[in-house]
């Protein structure tokens, strides 16, 4: 396997302003080694592997939500109709808008929509918490991104530290992380 986890189309990276999506195969399929695809398709700008099965996917600032579909048809043609896909303005949003339902689907989350989307999604969907941390905040009665938001910073600076204020901007929609080169996982 390739140690570069993420392909770049140009050789200056730049600040995209365009939409970030998040695709997630099947619990059988294994997208490393097959991700040739996004070389393929139009409108990719680069990739960074989450998982095993999962990848976000900056594209580029030209594409509309039609164009956006497009990609998501050409991937469900390539990997098969039980993708689950999420576009948004940013990554919490994107793997959000995938990961929210659990039947195979296609949810492109506008900047107008992001705040009314994630206020009603339950916290476990918000990156960085595990199945411990998510139980302490519903023992809490913080069970959706809104109720997150809602936590005073000094409790979130009291239960989680500086962490709680970068999570609860994520519950906001507020996530400057681009789809960058990194080691999101260790392979066994």
């Amino acid at each position: 396997m390739s140690s570069t986890l993420v392909h770049q189309r140009s050789l200056s990276i730049r600040p995209s302003n365009g939409m970030i999506a998040y695709l997630q195969l099947p619990l059988q399929s294994i997208l490393l080694g097959h991700a040739q695809i996004f070389d393929q398709i139009r409108g990719v700008q680069s990739y960074e592997f989450d998982s095993v099965r999962s990848a976000y996917i900056s594209l580029e600032p030209w594409m509309t939500k039609a164009r956006v579909q497009e990609v998501y048809q050409a991937l469900r043609h390539t990997y098969g109709a039980y993708i689950r896909f999420g576009a948004a303005e940013q990554k919490t949003t994107a793997r959000a808008a995938a990961l929210y339902r659990g039947s195979p689907h296609c949810t492109i989350v506008t900047a107008a929509m992001t705040e009314e989307f994630l206020a009603q999604l339950p916290i476990r969907l918000l990156p960085g918490l595990g199945e411990r941390t998510t139980r302490y905040l519903e023992k809490h009665g913080v069970t959706t991104f809104a109720a997150f938001r809602d936590v005073s910073h000094q409790t979130l600076r009291d239960w989680f530290g500086v962490s709680g204020l970068i999570l609860q901007q994520f519950s906001r929609g507020i996530d400057p992380r681009p789809v960058e080169q990194r080691q999101r996982f260790a392979l066994a």
